[in-house]
């Protein structure tokens, strides 16, 4: 498998995605008719290019366990690799803003996502296979498709769904949540009440049995 990646930070002052096309219509397919570059002769310098925004089915998104704030903004390009005449190259780039839960306060925050992504393909004429990635011998993963249409919608969303930070901040300096549950960045005068009841808790002597339960 070759990818290469480029992990943005996790909080919100990550620069925003570098793709973002203006006036198209988000669609549920990430489909690319490669009829044509599969008629062409081995060798040849043609190559099939495209882009869109992608709105994932809810399969999709929960199979990577992802929430998107807006569509995903994406561009492949698949090119001859120049060897046998079934096989190719896939390179691209997909971005977007994926909602995750701030780590301290738990508010939802909108975190800026960008990949790459790089993949030899096969052509393995198929009725049941459209796209899947197929490990060969030498390790390397090759994303095999049966159809000259390929819908590259998973291969996306799991291509960016690597890239997601594992946490997130809603700011820098988020004050988190209280013992009680109170949200400390919209009720900061909480922070004192509470710090001062976990102080009292802390200096009795009988704090640890004020959860005992002694009925049978």
């Amino acid at each position: 498998m070759v990818r290469e990646w480029d992990r943005p930070p996790a909080s919100l002052t990550a620069a925003p995605p570098p793709l973002y096309f203006d006036g198209m219509v988000a669609r549920r397919d990430a489909s690319i008719n490669l009829t044509a570059l599969l008629r062409q002769a081995p060798g040849s310098d043609d190559e099939v290019v495209d882009e869109g925004l992608l709105e994932p089915t809810p399969d999709l998104l929960a199979a990577d366990g992802l929430r998107l704030a807006a569509p995903l903004a994406w561009s492949l390009t698949v090119r001859r690799t120049g060897g046998d005449e079934d096989d190719f190259l896939v390179e691209g780039e997909v971005a977007g803003d994926v909602v995750m839960e701030c780590r301290r306060c738990l508010v939802d925050v909108t975190v800026p996502v960008h990949a790459e992504l790089l993949y030899p393909m096969s052509y393995r004429p198929s009725d049941d296979v459209e796209i899947e990635l197929a490990e060969e011998a030498d390790d390397d993963d090759v994303l095999v498709f049966g159809q000259p249409v390929v819908d590259f919608a998973p291969l996306l969303v799991q291509v960016l769904a690597i890239d997601v930070p594992l946490t997130a901040l809603c700011r820098e300096d988020c004050r988190g949540l209280s013992l009680d549950g109170v949200n400390l960045n919209e009720h900061p005068e909480h922070a004192a009440a509470s710090d001062a009841r976990s102080e009292n808790e802390k200096a009795s002597p009988f704090a640890a049995l004020k959860d005992l339960d002694l009925q049978d």
